[in-house]
């Protein structure tokens, strides 16, 4: 594992800012998922070329009138439509938790959340966070006692 210090592909620099979102997404409160939304379609649409053939991911849609209209898990599930699938349940103690499918990358990830949404956004930022996600582990808050959960 490269240190802090050393250079890092795009691909590594994108997959650490997923794996930041996807810590972060679990540990944040309902009110905060519209800018965590945002967040994740700013990283999607930067998202590096060769992950994107990858993942056999499309444009990613404009959902500015979903959030608009108070609508934060159908703009979560609109970043994910034609190239991810998806399973949303509740999770021990009732919180929400997601479930998402990449079949080109041969992955899945699950995540808990406050809400709906903020459970995609988590399982969808673990998955494309790839080895970062181990990586960040170490330099994360302790995410088991607050209550939230990645798999």
């Amino acid at each position: 594992m490269k240190s802090d210090f050393e250079p890092h592909s795009p691909v590594e620099s994108w997959q650490r800012q997923m794996a930041a979102l996807a810590f972060d997404s679990g540990v944040a409160s309902g009110a905060e998922q519209a800018g965590f939304i945002g967040l994740a379609l700013a990283l999607l649409q930067a998202m590096p070329p060769p992950l994107v053939q990858a993942a056999g991911r499309s444009a990613v849609p404009d959902i500015g009138q979903l959030l608009a209209a108070g609508a934060p898990t159908e703009a979560a599930l609109a970043l994910l439509d034609g190239w991810a699938g998806y399973m949303l349940s509740c999770g021990p103690g009732g919180r929400p938790m997601a479930t998402v499918v990449v079949e080109p990358l041969g992955g899945e990830a699950s995540a808990e959340g406050a809400s709906p949404a903020l459970a995609l956004l988590g399982a969808l930022a673990a998955l494309l966070a790839g080895d970062a996600l181990d990586g960040d582990c170490g330099v994360q808050v302790d995410w088991r006692t607050a209550g939230a959960r990645l798999n």
